[in-house]
């Protein structure tokens, strides 16, 4: 029996959340009513806590597995009720250039956002969401853990941030920084053949990334990182970069350190952003590449759906702590903290 009313997470002042009572979604046709069991607290659920990236009161939620809990009889799926699931929250529009060049991610249409009674937003901290057919994928196998299953989404776009680097087998890869993102980009260069090498200030972070594969580490605020990565590239600069942390200073100085007809891509989003200075003749003269990564794509959530459930991704030493939907003040909080990497709400009753 579907309640008629559901809880949902509500950030309603910076630095401030509680649980609120709100309507529950009706799916229309097309849409599928999913039961959210788990929710990651991201980076951005972060800066919305902090007081900037949405407009209180908001909903916030995004790396989120549950269950399917209606189909209505006029939309078309490939799920059923009672089966787990990943979403991904966000929609594209299906109808633009990018939608038909499969870049859906960057989608001129696409929204984060949804209404419940008046809140806006993403929706991944409420009990239900309705949501196009098409934003849910079922999980392979049943027996899953759905909270290691709420990983989906960041691996998915990490999974296409790999395939923009173009990543293959005896490169050298740097990743730059050893947060959640930077640990599942180093584990999936390593999937695809490559030697890997985090770059990180923070020791407990490089030792967990040597304890998944990763190669080589280097602490930066000790070493003069230049040096070390060309002494370990015998002087040819790295095949590939995946740049995560959020340092203008360094994002250029990257493009001298890739080897020539290197690939340097920026995971991450800049804030504060301004312009960072670089020659184009480092560019001109060695074919390098500097590119983006924004997002997943259809092909890489659903990658990412599969690899979770047949557990080919440990996951599992990412996520931090846990909390009740009842403790999610405390959650966010220490979601701020860098002692943690994920956080955890469970949504469950």
């Amino acid at each position: 029996m579907i309640p008629k009313t559901m809880k949902a997470v509500v950030v309603i002042a910076p630095e401030k959340v509680e649980v609120k009572e709100v309507s529950t979604p009706v799916p229309v046709e097309g849409e599928v009513l999913v039961r959210i069991d788990n929710c990651l607290i991201c980076t951005w659920e972060q800066r919305i806590f902090s007081g900037s990236g949405a407009d209180l009161p908001f909903i916030p939620g995004h790396e989120v597995s549950g269950v399917v809990a209606a189909v209505p009889k006029e939309t078309i799926a490939n799920v059923t009720p009672g089966q787990k699931c990943v979403v991904k929250t966000y929609d594209s529009c299906g109808s633009c250039e990018f939608c038909f060049r499969g870049l859906n991610n960057l989608c001129s249409g696409q929204s984060k956002k949804r209404t419940f009674d008046g809140i806006a937003g993403t929706g991944g901290m409420a009990r239900y969401i309705a949501i196009a057919a098409d934003r849910i994928y079922p999980l392979p196998v049943e027996s899953i853990d759905l909270e290691l299953a709420a990983f989906a989404e960041p691996l998915a776009c990490c999974l296409h941030s790999i395939e923009q680097a173009d990543v293959s087998f005896g490169e050298d890869v740097v990743v730059v920084g050893a947060g959640v993102m930077g640990q599942l980009l180093a584990i999936l260069a390593r999937l695809r053949g490559a030697r890997v090498i985090v770059v990180e200030i923070d020791k407990a972070r490089r030792e967990l990334a040597m304890k998944m594969g990763a190669h080589e580490s280097i602490d930066p605020s000790s070493t003069d990182w230049q040096a070390e990565l060309s002494r370990l590239t015998s002087g040819r600069g790295p095949h590939v970069v995946q740049f995560t942390i959020n340092n203008l200073a360094m994002a250029s100085q990257y493009i001298k350190a890739l080897a020539p007809a290197g690939r340097l891509v920026y995971y991450g989003s800049f804030r504060p952003s301004e312009d960072v200075p670089f020659n184009p003749n480092d560019i001109h003269y060695t074919e390098k590449v500097i590119t983006g990564s924004y997002s997943p794509t259809v092909r890489s959530f659903w990658q990412a759906s599969q690899m979770l459930g047949h557990g080919l991704v440990d996951v599992k030493p990412f996520l931090t702590e846990c909390f009740d939907m009842n403790e999610a003040q405390r959650a966010f909080e220490r979601a701020m903290s860098t002692e943690t990497l994920r956080v955890l709400i469970r949504l469950s009753d």
